[in-house]
């Protein structure tokens, strides 16, 4: 078996610690691989403070109240505390888990804020990169590290409840995300279908068809609403002409721009400079990439 684990304190208990002087506090994070014999767990009291158990690879059994059942790599356990602790791992299944002890006044509100409980997410390097990191964080004891670990294992917890939401569709497609973060930055640059898709070195009917199943929207319609933003914020925020606004978001032919403009928020760009009209209502996010869900044609 390898194990690798971080500790707050020198001193090591079987029933863990307990300490309501703090919202949180993280008691321990670690890592194991099981390879050469089975192991099992037994805590029939449990522990004092709460575990949340990540199986990465492999699988597990885990004694959920009163069923005891196999769980597949990319779920969640969530033991509180006093809660009976029965788990075991074969080592034929080469299980990867990842754990973590904390404790806290306001443990309770922070898991129903991000509805963490028993529960399948899928598998993900980012949740594994995480648990890592408060692991260092622990082992190394530099200045703030519990301040980090704890804001480490919070941002965890999110991304468990954004998965969870998601119903554990883990599949991702990084290619995708680089280009959403390009066109954030370099959304003045004359885009087409075929620059975005040679971006992510894929053909463009099938980088359209995953485009907008990560994104929520078609490519184009995806890129001019956020040109509309950045052009609405120099609308209001600078003061300069249409044709100016067009331009310098990357719209070559000012007229249209005012009717992509209108389209995507109900009013003139002209309008938009001249009475400083907002309208974050429309524009506001919708999904994970922040798709207006205006209904626009081209």
């Amino acid at each position: 078996m390898l194990h690798v684990s971080g500790h707050l304190r020198k001193v090591r208990r079987e029933d863990g610690y307990e300490d309501l002087s703090a919202p949180l506090v993280i008691n321990c994070c670690g890592f194991e691989k099981f390879f050469s014999r089975d192991y099992i767990r037994q805590r029939p009291r449990g522990r004092v403070d709460y575990q949340l158990l990540y199986v990465y690879k492999g699988n597990g059994s885990y004694k959920i109240r009163r069923d005891f059942a196999p769980r597949p790599a990319g779920s969640v356990i969530l033991y509180r505390p006093g809660e009976p602790q029965f788990y075991s791992y074969f080592h034929r299944d080469n299980p990867e888990i990842y754990w973590i002890h904390f404790t806290g006044n306001e443990c309770q509100g922070i898991l129903a804020r991000y509805g963490i409980d028993t529960c399948y997410v899928g598998e993900s390097l980012q949740i594994k990169q995480i648990f890592e990191e408060i692991i260092r964080e622990l082992q190394l004891k530099k200045d703030y590290y519990q301040s980090v670990a704890e804001h480490d294992f919070l941002k965890l917890l999110a991304l468990i409840g954004r998965m969870k939401k998601q119903g554990g569709k883990t599949q991702s497609y990084p290619v995708i995300d680089e280009l959403i973060l390009a066109l954030n930055q370099r959304y003045m640059e004359p885009w087409s279908l075929k620059a975005m898709a040679e971006f992510c070195c894929l053909s463009p009917d099938y980088f359209s068809h995953v485009f907008k199943q990560a994104a929520g929207a078609p490519p184009i319609q995806y890129l001019n609403r956020l040109r509309v933003e950045k052009a609405r914020e120099l609308l209001i925020f600078e003061g300069i002409s249409v044709s100016a606004a067009a331009f310098l978001t990357g719209f070559r032919d000012p007229l249209y721009f005012s009717r992509v403009f209108k389209r995507f928020t109900g009013i003139s760009p002209e309008g938009c400079r001249k009475n400083k009209v907002g309208f974050s209502s429309i524009l506001s996010p919708a999904g994970s990439r922040g798709y207006c869900g205006v209904d626009v044609r081209f």
